[in-house]
Order: structure tokens, then sequence, then C-alpha cells
């Protein structure tokens, strides 16, 4: 007779978020802890951490955990926005994990990304909505470059400014975001480069938010 192959059980992660240390998130471990027991997700790892949502997921815990995760493994977390501030960093989290294979619970709703078709159009409508939501970031940047220029703003490079820069040719819309107070990070996608290069540039250039990024 042929031995069976072992089988590999799935591992199981619960990921719990607060933005404030007053939040409470015991409340959130008992309602995912029912869920884990109904559905048999036993043992499962909890990890939680106090951050917030506006921070990018890929260098929170929830990236680490993501990173531990393999192939049929299972991550619980209560809500879509535990995951992330808006519908664009939502879908490249559901990208990530559908890419290795990782099946996500949302315990409140019962929604189960898993690559069925449902899950699928859940996916595609968390992308609609980050289109969206660029075409209203690039609205209000040429609202925010119109409002310069009527002020009387200078939105062009400075007077003896000398080498090219990769973001030169974007220095105007740069300026309108930083008009706006758009976060670097959300710049950073709009314009498809790394955060780091639009940093640097910023700061080569001298410009200035009117919030903190």
């Amino acid at each position: 007779m042929t031995a069976n192959k072992a089988v590999s059980l799935p591992s199981y992660f619960g990921y719990l978020r607060v933005s404030t240390d007053s939040q409470d998130v015991e409340s959130q471990k008992l309602g995912l802890l029912e869920y884990a027991n109904r559905h048999g997700f036993a043992p499962m790892s909890l990890t939680a951490e106090t951050v917030s949502r506006a921070a990018d997921w890929k260098g929170r815990e929830l990236g680490a955990l993501l990173d531990r995760a393999g192939r049929g493994d299972v991550i619980c977390t209560p809500e879509f926005t535990r995951l992330a501030a808006t519908p664009g960093q939502v879908f490249t989290f559901l990208e990530a994990a559908a890419s290795k294979g990782v099946v996500l619970h949302i315990t409140k709703t019962g929604t189960v990304m898993d690559g069925s078709m449902q899950s699928q159009l859940l996916a595609a409508a968390f992308s609609m909505a980050s289109m969206i939501e660029l075409s209203f970031i690039r609205e209000r940047t040429r609202e925010g470059l119109r409002r310069a220029k009527s002020e009387g703003k200078r939105l062009g490079r400075p007077p003896g400014a000398s080498g090219r820069l990769k973001l030169d040719e974007h220095e105007d819309e740069i300026k309108g975001y930083l008009a706006i107070g758009l976060p670097k990070r959300k710049m950073a996608k709009a314009l498809g480069v790394a955060y780091n290069t639009l940093a640097r540039f910023i700061e080569r250039k001298g410009l200035v938010s009117s919030k903190k990024a």
C-alpha cells in the first residue's frame, strides 16, 4: 500500500487594531474569538497593535503577519477598517493576501475573501473605489493649483535651479498636493513613485506642506 501523504493544516491568525491607547481592544478580541470558535479556527495566534489606520499596513504588525502566513492559512479581523484607512490601501492588502493564497475573514459581517466569485467582486469594488478616490485627489489638486495661481503664488521652479530630477515635470502637481495638505504617501501613490523618492524631491526643492505627511 502507498503511504498517505501528510496533510498540512492551515494556521489561524487574528488581527486587532486600535488607534489610541484609550480604545478597548478587548471588545474586538471577544467578538473575534467567538467567531473563531464557531468556525473551528484553533489554535489562533492573535496580533494586536495600537496604531493609526492611516499608517501603511506593510510597515505595521499587519504586514509582518501577512509575511508569516502561507497558502491556505486564515487571517481573521473584525472589519475592513482594521486593515487600512482607504479603499485603495485595503485593496492592496487584499491583492497581497490573494497572491499568497491566504484567506481573509471579516468577522463582524462574516465576509470571506477566499478567491471565490463573490470575493473577487468585492475586491473589484475596492479597486473601483480606489480609482474614484484617486480621481477626487487629482480634482482637489487642480482646484488647489487654480486657487494658488489666483492668489499670485509662484508654482514654477525657483530661479537659478539647476539639474533635472525625476519629479521635475510634476513639481506643480506636487505643490498642489502640498497646498491641500495631502499626505506624502498618497502623493507618491498618485504619482506612481516610491515614498522616499518623493520625500527627497520635496526636501531638495525646499517645498513645504501645510500638514504633516
